[in-house]
């Protein structure tokens, strides 16, 4: 069964072997696995005014705010992955710039807090320093990708693929076959990349320069080290967060090649 929507500003697709289960209940999983990850699109969208990244844009200093619990989950993992990254995935950085480009119009204001400026208090609950500017672009769409795919597992698929607009994860027995289309500095120089069959493991791809305008540097680089790059990763959102951070890593980087390690991880970078 193959179904596909338009979801977190691209088309969503889910491919789900049926196996003993009826199409009846592999259609309800498929729907409510798409209904997740419209509702995760929404909570941490950065154009909507009425999401909760809108509403931390605007808190007042010391309020508590009640989010959404997938979004004070992915706060708490940025919150690990900036650290860990030395401040490569800097999803704060990121949002002020592409606000005052006009490209992030939920997020109204000035507001130059920092992910140290968030205190988590609960699974919903946190008490913002002061305003805080988030861009949760890539970071929630791997993590709705992993949320759909719990969701079929719930359910009892144990074959499937979802595929955000080239963020995906695999579950099951098949192994998938994936061609990355990695572009070059001009539009029409692209190189095709066979990599290994997606087995039980995600896949995701970051693109810098004409292709994406959105992509912004948290390092000092005067460019992006790399032109494009793509992680294999147990998760979708390590694997999308490791792309930000390896576009923007040397060659050989210890730091990142350990947590690579740590997560079953692969890498390939273009320039």
């Amino acid at each position: 069964m193959a179904r596909a929507r338009p979801l977190l500003g691209t088309v969503v697709s889910i491919q789900a072997h049926i196996g003993d289960s009826t199409e009846s209940l592999v259609e309800c999983a498929v729907a409510e696995a798409f209904s997740t990850m419209a509702h995760i699109g929404h909570v941490m969208s950065a154009h909507n005014d009425d999401s909760d990244l809108a509403r931390m844009a605007t808190a007042n200093p010391s309020h508590v705010l009640t989010l959404d619990a997938h979004t004070v989950h992915v706060i708490r993992a940025a919150q690990y992955w900036a650290r860990v990254s030395a401040g490569a995935f800097d999803p704060c950085g990121a949002a002020q710039t592409l606000s005052r480009q006009k490209m992030r119009p939920g997020l109204v204001g000035n507001a130059t807090g920092s992910l140290d400026d968030i205190e988590i208090l609960s699974e919903t609950d946190v008490r913002l320093a002061q305003p805080v500017q988030l861009d949760f672009g890539g970071i929630a769409k791997g993590y709705a990708v992993d949320c759909a795919m719990d969701v079929l597992l719930a359910h009892g698929v144990r074959d499937a693929m979802v595929n955000a607009g080239g963020d995906m994860r695999a579950v099951g027995q098949r192994k998938w076959t994936m061609d990355v289309r990695h572009a070059n500095r001009t539009l029409m120089d692209v190189r095709l990349h066979r990599h290994p069959r997606l087995h039980q493991q995600a896949l995701a791809t970051s693109v810098a320069g004409e292709l994406n305008s959105e992509f912004v540097l948290s390092r000092t680089h005067l460019k992006p080290k790399w032109h494009s790059v793509t992680v294999q990763a147990d998760t979708c959102m390590t694997a999308d967060v490791l792309t930000k951070w390896a576009m923007q890593s040397s060659l050989l980087c210890p730091s990142l090649r350990k947590v690579l390690r740590l997560n079953r991880g692969r890498m390939w970078r273009t320039q």
